[in-house]
């Protein structure tokens, strides 16, 4: 995510400028209650026993226990987030949006498995709507809201590895609420912009606000939207276009479109997006075949092709550093978001006031770096833009390596005049997406290449994303990995820029 501007001097050049990303209605139900453990004595059928018996054996009783999934996915710097108990598999987003309307109604079916045996009671992260009915494998169920959870009784106890079916159906309007970890937006989630536009913003924790859905990225799954809009405009979200049907209606029985959409690709919760809006669809294709689309208001036509020119060379480039590109598409999609753009995942949300290469760069790279290798905790966050700004700051001096180490002087020296030098990992939740989290993280990476070398240096990010890649990583599994590529400790290097602040 790129947030807004910040210059850096080196000694005799301006250095680039980067875009820094960057209590719930109690349902009315009968008081049926699961607990965390709950046991259930289930008797074995009584065996009729002949009269000439002389010894019968006692009934057998077996105590079976019907257990709740935990209300977080144990992330200790956002403990808020999450949910255990299962993994889902898959989100099936049906949705009718009209930029003229904020209210709007929802269907979503969540296939999941369960991850533990007898699993009785489980939550999802979801704020506001009303919910006007919840379906288990078709079943209607009993569920509650708990502050941010939706808490679900299902209907029967599930082993662990069986899978199952919850259908959602919901209708209102987006709480407008603000993020703890985003302190320069009034809310987070769906927002409707200027000239009759959707968007979401969802990083960190603003998935929640517009869909149920376990809202950490330890639990990915793969996607389908289908999107109805009012005629002649269009949904755009993650994946793949797989049809467009005309003259659906809309709720109120006025004319729409639905867009379809499948992204069969393991995407974290935070980076699932819809844009709606009037678009241009603009294709093309990188030198090696990856397919590129993007969606554009025609009013920014020119302004957009400038600053995506580069977008094919960029991709093969990165492909070249880091390995295979890792979805099936890539593009951009403008939205009338001031001053944010985000990296969701095959789909860009590009800001139209940032139309420049230095953002389309910064978030291309976050295909890598965020999305196909995701965060273990939010408090990691120098990993995902710190590499995204130092990727950009490479590409940008391609041609001249020398003049990445004057950039990155330069980078050390404006941290120093400016007094930031705190300890890149856990930062204040208000200062997740700060200039610490990303020139900060950058300085780091980049003396981490130092330290390693460049063999061991790149050599460990191709093994990083292929053993990585599709989930999640910590710092600590970052760490080893380097460890390994190198062959020596890094210990001491890690614990000065993670725990102590690395300008020391």
């Amino acid at each position: 995510m790129q947030v807004f501007q910040a210059k850096v001097k080196v000694v005799w050049l301006v250095v680039m400028v980067l875009f820094l990303a960057a209590c719930g209605e109690q349902v009315a139900t009968p008081e049926v209650t699961v607990g965390p453990a709950t046991a259930v004595s289930i008797s074995a059928p009584t065996v009729p026993v002949s009269v000439e018996e002389t010894a019968v054996a006692p009934v057998a009783e077996v105590e079976t226990e019907v257990v709740a999934g935990g209300r977080s996915l144990g992330d200790p710097y956002a403990p808020e987030l999450g949910n255990t108990g299962y993994d889902v598999k898959h989100y099936t987003i049906r949705i009718a949006l009209d930029p003229a309307v904020e209210a709007f109604s929802s269907t979503v079916t969540i296939e999941a498995e369960a991850a533990i045996e007898n699993l009785g009671e489980m939550s999802l992260d979801f704020i506001g709507f009303e919910i006007e009915s919840l379906l288990v494998d078709g079943v209607p169920a009993l569920f509650s809201r708990e502050e941010d959870k939706l808490v679900i009784q299902l209907p029967e106890p599930m082993a662990a590895g069986e899978l199952f079916t919850i259908e959602v159906d919901y209708a209102g309007t987006p709480d407008d609420r603000p993020s703890r970890y985003v302190p320069f937006a009034e809310s987070i989630g769906m927002f409707y912009g200027d000239k009759e536009t959707i968007y979401v913003l969802s990083e960190p924790d603003g998935a929640r606000f517009w869909f149920p859905n376990n809202d950490h990225p330890k639990d990915k799954a793969t996607y389908r939207f289908e999107v109805t809009v009012p005629a002649g405009l269009t949904a755009v979200t993650n994946g793949t276009l797989l049809t467009t049907l005309e003259d659906t209606p809309m709720p109120d029985d006025s004319p729409g479109t639905t867009f379809v959409w499948e992204h069969n690709y393991p995407m974290a919760s935070y980076l699932a997006t819809i844009a709606v809006g009037e678009y241009k669809r603009v294709e093309g294709e990188s030198p090696s075949g990856i397919v590129l689309r993007d969606y554009v208001f025609p009013d920014k036509r020119g302004e957009f092709v400038r600053s995506t020119a580069n977008v094919g060379d960029a991709i093969e480039w990165m492909i070249d550093l880091f390995g295979e590109y890792p979805f099936e598409e890539f593009g951009y999609v403008t939205v009338h978001a001031p001053g944010v753009s985000l990296e969701t995942q095959t789909m860009v949300l590009l800001s139209s006031g940032m139309l420049d290469e230095r953002t389309v760069t910064h978030e291309m790279a976050h295909m890598w770096f965020g999305d196909w290798v995701s965060l273990d905790s939010w408090g990691e966050m120098w990993r995902n833009e710190g590499f995204a700004t130092y990727v950009t700051i490479l590409w940008e001096n391609r041609d001249d390596p020398e003049e990445v180490d004057l950039v990155m002087a330069g980078v050390r020296s404006s941290l120093e005049d400016d007094g930031i030098d705190q300890p890149l990992l856990n930062p204040p939740p208000q200062r997740l997406f700060s200039t610490n989290s990303y020139f900060g993280g950058a300085l780091m990476i980049h003396e981490l290449r130092q330290e390693v070398g460049d063999e061991a240096f790149f050599a460990g990010l191709e093994v990083y994303f292929a053993e990585y890649g599709g989930g999640t990583a910590s710092d600590a599994q970052f760490q080893e990995i380097m460890e390994e590529a190198s062959g020596q400790s890094l210990d001491a290097f890690f614990e000065k820029w993670l725990l102590e602040g690395g300008l020391k």
